[in-house]
């Protein structure tokens, strides 16, 4: 375990810092033009999808009475 932990603390994927061994600084990110949008256009229609294969199996339970609310 100790050796799974060492091996990702020594990983490249670390945060190397700001300036390259030049002294120059690094190159600035990419930034990704409508990354909100672009993540709910995605997002969104799962929730829907989601949703409808809930409420499918949900009527598909009361239908073949294997779970149904009981009215207290």
């Amino acid at each position: 375990m100790l050796r799974i932990v060492m091996r990702c603390m020594s990983s490249d994927a670390t945060y190397k810092g700001a300036y390259k061994v030049s002294g120059a600084f690094c190159d600035r990110p990419q930034v990704m033009r409508f990354g909100i949008l672009r993540s709910l256009a995605v997002g969104i229609p799962f929730i829907f999808v989601g949703s409808i294969i809930s409420r499918t199996g949900a009527e598909l339970l009361e239908e073949y009475d294997i779970f149904t609310p009981q009215d207290d």
